[in-house]
This record gives structure tokens, sequence and C-alpha cells, in this order.
């Protein structure tokens, strides 16, 4: 089931390990606040959290990885290699 398919309720230590999680990942990719695609990271974040990953460096580094793979999925796409 899904994230959307579902209820899910954090504790506001969940809270605080996935923002502390989305500032790495953000920090791993050199990004700010209010890049373009920061919602897509957050997003990408939270799905790591509810698969049960807890350590917030691990869910940096794999959301800041994912979010690459992403970006260069989209640069092929739009030819830009």
């Amino acid at each position: 089931m899904t994230r959307r398919n579902r209820k899910v309720f954090y504790s506001s230590e969940d809270w605080n390990l996935m923002q502390n999680a989305l500032v790495k990942a953000s920090e791993h990719l050199h990004r700010g606040p209010d890049h373009e695609y920061a919602n897509r990271l957050a997003r990408r974040v939270m799905t790591l959290f509810d698969q049960g990953l807890r350590d917030e460096e691990i869910i940096a580094l794999n959301a800041a990885h994912q979010e690459r793979l992403i970006a260069r999925i989209g640069a092929l796409r739009h030819g830009v290699a």
C-alpha cells in the first residue's frame, strides 16, 4: 500500500529526523530549500522513512543518490547528456 492510500502519523521525532535528512540531502546536492525540486526530494525522504530507514545520514545519501538518477534520466530524455 502506498503512502497516499494509508493514513500515516508521524511523531515530532520522526518529523525532526526527516527534516534533518532533507537538509543533509540538499547539502549533498548543493541545493537550497527553494530549489525547484525541493518538494520531490522531501517526498523521496519521506518514502525512504516509510520504507523503514531511520538513520538520517543513510536517508540523506539515498535520497540524494536517487535524485541524481532522476536528474540524469530527465537530462537524457531532453537530450542533455
